[in-house]
């Protein structure tokens, strides 16, 4: 989507943090100099599920400060929620963000800090977030009950996608 605040919500197996990923490395590729951030609330999380995605999908390696470093300047800075407290976030010129599991996030807080760091110059701006599916949250309401006109709410079921899923896993699930 070419919306500023696409939203994929879905259920296990959809393709949710590849298409983050994807997002995030087309921007960087496509805009040199951009920085862009992938959070996600807890750290271990963000280590042992986020970032080795990541680095599975792209064949490359974070260096010692979480950060994907391209040919062209472009940086994707990978951190945990506790890192954006307090004023980490100030004088930060951001050309796009990700929120990986949207819904472990308990309001809006941390979208719209990061939304008013989308500013850097030269770069299309854009804040995706990626969610399971969880009630009427603050996710629900901003994507699904009331979507401003840059924002673009995407949804699938694990049963969309069954034909690249393992057969045993999609029996599981019926």
């Amino acid at each position: 989507t070419k919306k500023r605040f696409p939203a994929l919500v879905s259920a296990w197996g959809t393709g949710k943090t590849l298409a983050l990923i994807t997002k995030a490395l087309y921007s960087c590729k496509e805009f040199k100099d951009n920085l862009g951030m992938i959070v996600r609330k807890e750290f271990t999380d963000l280590r042992d599920s986020t970032i080795k995605d990541f680095e599975k999908y792209t064949n490359m390696k974070l260096n010692s400060s979480r950060d994907a470093v391209f040919p062209n300047g472009s940086v994707i800075m990978f951190r945990h929620l506790e890192e954006l407290h307090g004023n980490n976030l100030q004088n930060m010129n951001l050309g796009f963000f990700g929120i990986e599991q949207g819904e472990e996030l308990e309001s809006d807080e941390v979208f719209m800090k990061l939304r008013g760091r989308l500013r850097r110059e030269g770069v299309e701006h854009w804040g995706g977030l990626i969610a399971n599916t969880n009630g009427h949250n603050w996710i629900y309401n901003t994507w699904k009950v009331a979507p401003a006109e840059d924002f673009e709410l995407s949804e699938a079921t694990t049963f969309d996608n069954a034909d690249v899923l393992p057969p045993s896993f999609i029996a599981d699930l019926r």
